[in-house]
C-alpha cells in the first residue's frame, strides 16, 4: 500500500483510529506524528534519534499490522456497511415523508 496518496492516508487514519490501541506505544507515537501531525520521515527520524529508513520500516510494519487487524476483525468494513444501511434507510424515510406530505394536502 502506497503511503503517499490522500485516499490511502484517510484509510490509514481510519484504521489507526479503530485499531491503534493494539499497536505498541512506539508504533502509536510514530504513526500519530506521521498521519495526524503530517511530519515527514526525516522529521520523525530526527525526533526519534534514528534513521529515515528505520522510520519508514516502522511505519510500513505498523500499517501492515493495522491492515492485518482489519482483515481479521473487519470492524471498519462493518462500520461502513452499517453507515450505508443507515443512509439507505434515511433516503427511504425521506421518500415516505414526501409521500405523506402530498397525501395530507
Amino acid at each position: 500500500m502506497a503511503l503517499d496518496t490522500l485516499k490511502t492516508r484517510h484509510h490509514l487514519l481510519a484504521l489507526f483510529d479503530r485499531y491503534g490501541a493494539l499497536l505498541t506505544d512506539h508504533q502509536q507515537q510514530v504513526l500519530d506524528l506521521y498521519l495526524r501531525s503530517d511530519w515527514s520521515l526525516a522529521e520523525i527520524a530526527t525526533h526519534q534519534h534514528t534513521s529515515r529508513a528505520a522510520v519508514h520500516d516502522l511505519i510500513r510494519r505498523s500499517t501492515r499490522a493495522l491492515d492485518d487487524y482489519e482483515q481479521r476483525l473487519g470492524l471498519l468494513a462493518e462500520a461502513h456497511k452499517r453507515r450505508r444501511a443507515v443512509d439507505a434507510l434515511e433516503r427511504q424515510l425521506g421518500v415516505l415523508r414526501r409521500r405523506m406530505t402530498r397525501l395530507s394536502v
